[in-house]
C-alpha cells in the first residue's frame, strides 16, 4: 500500500466520538505528539485489512493487544507478535527489526515477573501534571512577577476541586446543574416527514441532536478514573456543520451481559426523541412509560457472527436488505438500552477508496464494515 492510499482511508473514515480525524491523513505530519500516535494506533489496522498479508496484519493486531492489555492490572506475553513479525522484514519493509523499542519487548515478561506490574512505564502522568500545574498557571498569569499569581491561580484551582467533590451544598448544586446540561442538551424541532414516522397522531417531534451516555466503569482495579460521558450525536446538516449520525451497540435480547456482544445489536442513530404529550395515558398502544423517557430511532445493521475474524479480531458487518417500502429495517428504543456508542471503519479490501467517498458520506456508500475494537480502552475490554 502506497502513502497516497493509506492517507485516502484515512480521510475516509467516519467521524465517530473519541476518534481523531486526520482530515489530510497521516504524511503531512510533521510532529506528531503521544496523542496523535495513540489516536492513528485505534483507526490504523483497519485500514490495512486487505492490503497487507495475514502474517503481517496478526503482527500488528498482538502490538496493539500488548499494548491495550499492557494498560490492563495484570499482564500477558507478547508471544503472536514475536512469531509474526519478521514478515515485515521478508515484505521488504525493513532490513531488520533491530529498533531499540522493539527490543524492549523482550524483556517485558522478565521485567513483570521480577519487579511486578509495569507502574510508571511512561511519563504520560509527568505531562499531565506539568499541564495541569505549569502551563495552565502561567496562561492564567499575565507573565509578570508569574510565580505568585501561578500559586494563587493553583490554590483557587484545589479549592473549586474540593467544593465540586463535596457531598452537601453548594457542591452538589453545581453537580446537578453541570449534570443536567450535559444530559439534556439544546432541544430541536423536526417534523413528521424528517423524523421518518408514518400514522401517528402528532405533526412535530422534539429532538435533540446528541446525549450523554455514561460510560460503564473501567475493567481494571482503578474503576473510579475511567468513569465519563460519551456523546451520542445524531444532527443533521446545519450552518455549514457537517452532518453525524453515530453508530451504537444496542441491548437486544435477555442474553445480553455487561460485556460482551452476546445479545446486542449494532444500529445507526438517526433521530433522538421525546414523545408528545398526546401519548400520555398509554392510549395508542405503546408502552406506558415512553412518554416519560427519551427515545431513539435507530437503523439496523445485521446481527453480530459468533466470533472475530481470527486475523484482525474485529466483528465484520454489513447493512441489510431494505424493506418492501425501500426503508432499512429501524426500531424505537429507549436509550437506556444503548449500551455504549461505537466506531465502524470501512472494510476497504484490496481495492483503492473511490473518489466519492469521504468522512461524510462513508456510512452511506459503504455497505461492509469493521467493529473497531480499538478504539478506546473500555471498548477493547467490552467488545470481543
Amino acid at each position: 500500500m502506497g502513502t497516497e492510499e493509506l492517507d485516502a482511508r484515512i480521510c475516509t473514515l467516519p467521524p465517530a466520538y473519541g476518534s481523531k480525524h486526520f482530515k489530510n491523513g497521516l504524511s503531512p505530519l510533521s510532529q506528531i505528539s503521544g496523542g496523535e500516535r495513540k489516536d492513528m494506533a485505534k483507526v490504523l489496522l483497519g485500514c490495512l485489512v486487505g492490503k497487507l498479508p495475514k502474517q503481517a496484519i496478526i503482527a500488528i493486531r498482538s502490538l496493539l493487544d500488548f499494548i491495550y492489555i499492557a494498560q490492563y492490572p495484570t499482564h500477558n506475553a507478547l508471544k503472536t507478535f514475536h512469531q509474526n513479525k519478521a514478515n515485515f522484514v521478508t515484505l521488504g519493509v525493513r532490513e531488520n527489526l533491530n529498533i531499540p523499542k522493539f527490543h524492549s519487548l523482550l524483556h517485558y515478561v522478565n521485567s513483570i515477573c521480577w519487579f511486578g506490574a509495569t507502574n510508571n512505564y511512561n511519563t504520560e502522568m509527568f505531562k499531565h501534571f506539568h499541564i495541569n500545574m505549569a502551563k495552565d498557571a502561567w496562561r492564567a498569569s499575565n507573565h509578570r512577577n508569574k510565580r505568585p499569581q501561578m500559586t494563587t491561580w493553583l490554590t483557587r484551582q484545589e479549592k473549586t476541586q474540593d467544593i465540586l467533590q463535596n457531598p452537601s451544598g453548594l457542591g452538589i448544586k453545581i453537580a446537578k446543574e453541570f449534570l443536567n446540561h450535559l444530559m439534556h442538551g439544546q432541544p430541536g424541532y423536526m417534523s413528521r416527514n424528517q423524523v421518518n414516522i408514518t400514522n401517528v397522531p402528532f405533526d412535530s417531534l422534539d429532538v435533540l441532536t446528541s446525549f450523554n451516555k455514561l460510560t460503564p466503569i473501567h475493567l481494571g482495579d482503578d474503576a473510579s478514573a475511567s468513569v465519563k460521558y460519551e456523546v451520542i450525536k445524531a444532527r443533521p446538516r446545519s450552518k455549514g456543520i457537517a452532518p453525524q449520525f453515530d453508530n451504537v451497540v444496542v441491548l437486544d435480547s435477555l442474553e445480553a451481559e455487561s460485556t460482551g456482544v452476546a445479545g446486542t445489536r449494532v444500529g445507526r442513530v438517526k433521530v433522538i426523541f421525546k414523545l408528545p404529550a398526546i401519548f400520555h395515558g398509554g392510549s395508542v398502544g405503546i408502552p406506558k412509560h415512553w412518554p416519560k423517557i427519551r427515545l431513539a430511532y435507530i437503523e439496523w445493521y445485521t446481527n453480530l457472527k459468533g466470533s472475530v475474524d481470527p486475523t484482525h479480531m474485529m466483528y465484520v458487518i454489513t447493512k441489510p436488505a431494505l424493506r418492501a417500502d425501500g426503508t432499512p429495517p429501524a426500531s424505537i428504543v429507549p436509550l437506556s438500552r444503548i449500551q455504549q456508542g461505537c466506531h465502524l471503519l470501512p472494510l476497504f479490501g484490496k481495492d483503492q477508496v473511490p473518489a466519492h467517498w469521504g468522512t461524510e458520506n462513508a456510512l452511506d456508500v459503504c455497505d461492509r464494515f469493521l467493529l473497531n475494537n480499538w478504539a478506546s480502552l473500555y471498548t477493547y475490554q467490552n467488545i470481543w
